[in-house]
């Protein structure tokens, strides 16, 4: 595409993308908020749980599959941003540019998948009600459902009060990850376990055959723990909400997402642009993939970094005791036995940590949940788009909100729950073809100084089929098929 020879660029059937400049790189470290939805949004999750999980009980027998189960989500999330620098559309746009029909079954997986998601409200409020015994006199259940909703409502607050909405997000990440990583790494180099660090690290690096005790009720969990360490599925897509959400590329011509009550909103555009092909455009494009490739690293890395950290707590302490408690009950059990070796600091800044985390991974998922629909809605159908992208984000808010602080006080339907993990293990692998199609056939037609190198597409083709390996094999052990 010689420079001026287009005005347009069409993909499918919705508006075409428009031609304009690429806008200049920022400093290396410029995008802090996407760095911490990596660092913080999938620490806050399953990381507190399955890896911890799988070494209080089997030991060191996993653990080696740590790194390159970590390391295996930063050659998406490469591609999840490239589009949007290029772009600066949604990821959910190239979806309906595919096809509507894809769109549509694809956001009807997201939909059953992202349908129960209160319980991270629920498991920060049992870290906070454990931390302060408040309000007294009340039962433990009920401090939790009080602790939960107030973290619904402060989120609520933050969201909407806040005048450009990324901002106050990234904040709460930002505390939430230093509270976080310092909290873990002083509780992991205290006397009480240090002995155990050698153990470990040689484990990290050292394959071990399946362990004697090995359940195959806890196949899931392992293949969970394996696709899953970082984000993941449906939660993957938080990172290029972020890079798009900070003006990565040519998001900088969309405008941000701001309050109604303390910003004055600006239309978002539900389709976005491609870059001239100009020498100047190649290397501002070679820039924003520095910075992006930076902010990738150090995200997938400080987020393994603490994984590895908190299933080594389970290993040094739960792991002698024979005790392996399931979902967060495990931060509380640690938590305890940092009470009896270090008294009220230690059970104090454990459930700190792990409240922290929590509540933060909430904030995250209850922006990116409104986002993903509206994203959806808005290119899928365009009449939809009669009603602003803020009015469509925030009654979406207020919606979710209602609607995890219900499902608090609910037992969780097994049948949307099995689901939900089928779709979201079958929408895993999906992403990556895309991600292969768009960026390494379909927009090369009209940039192809975009195209990545031959030997990063066998790196994704092969990352591909691993992820639809761990699928099938996930959902044969759902539904007991092996």
């Amino acid at each position: 595409m010689g420079e001026g020879s287009f005005k347009e660029v069409p993909f499918g059937s919705i508006e075409p993308y428009k031609v304009r400049d690429l806008p200049a790189a920022p400093r290396i470290l410029a995008l802090l908020g996407p760095l911490m939805v990596l660092a913080s949004f999938g620490f806050g999750s399953g990381e507190l749980i399955w890896w911890p999980y799988l070494t209080a009980k089997y030991g060191l027998a996993f653990v080696w599959l740590m790194i390159p189960a970590g390391l295996m989500q930063w050659w998406i999330n490469q591609e999840l941003a490239r589009y949007v620098v290029v772009t600066g559309e949604s990821v959910w746009t190239v979806y309906t540019r595919i096809s509507r029909a894809f769109s549509i079954i694809f956001w009807a997986f997201a939909v059953i998948t992202l349908a129960w998601w209160g319980g991270y409200a629920g498991a920060g409020g049992t870290a906070l009600a454990a931390l302060t015994n408040f309000p007294p006199g009340w039962t433990a259940k009920d401090q939790t459902i009080f602790w939960s909703i107030l973290s619904i409502v402060l989120s609520v607050a933050a969201l909407t009060l806040s005048r450009t909405v990324h901002w106050i997000v990234e904040k709460v990440m930002l505390v939430s990850i230093v509270i976080g990583v310092v909290g873990v790494l002083i509780v992991s180099f205290h006397p009480a376990v240090i002995g155990a660090w050698p153990a470990f690290l040689s484990g990290l690096v050292t394959y071990h055959p399946m362990p004697s005790n090995w359940s195959p009720a806890d196949s899931a969990t392992l293949i969970t723990s394996i696709a899953y360490l970082g984000l993941g599925g449906f939660w993957q897509l938080t990172y290029s909400t972020w890079v798009r959400g900070v003006g990565a590329g040519m998001a900088a011509y969309v405008p941000r997402l701001k309050s109604p009550i303390t910003g004055k909103p600006e239309a978002i555009p539900a389709t976005g642009y491609i870059p001239n092909d100009t020498e100047e455009n190649h290397l501002r494009y070679r820039g924003w993939m520095k910075v992006i490739t930076a902010n990738n690293t150090w995200g997938v890395c400080i987020n393994l970094f603490t994984t590895i950290l908190m299933a080594f707590l389970a290993y040094a302490i739960l792991h002698p005791m024979g005790v392996w408690p399931t979902g967060y009950r495990i931060c509380v059990e640690q938590a305890h036995f940092w009470g009896k070796v270090w008294g009220p600091v230690g059970f104090t800044l454990f459930l700190a940590v792990s409240a922290a985390l929590i509540v933060d991974t909430y904030i995250v998922i209850l922006d990116f949940v409104p986002r993903l629909y509206t994203d959806f809605f808005h290119t899928t159908f365009k009449r939809l788009r009669a009603k602003p992208y803020t009015w469509w984000y925030y009654v979406l808010v207020g919606f979710f909100a209602v609607w995890t602080a219900i499902t608090l006080l609910l037992v969780a339907p097994g049948p949307l729950i099995i689901w939900g993990g089928v779709l979201n293990f079958l929408a895993w692998p999906v992403m990556h073809i895309v991600m292969l199609y768009v960026n390494y056939y379909k927009l090369p037609k009209y940039v192809k100084w975009i195209r990545p190198a031959p030997y990063w597409l066998v790196i994704g083709v092969v990352i591909t089929a691993i992820y639809t390996y761990l699928a099938i094999w996930f959902i044969a052990v759902t539904f007991g098929l092996i």
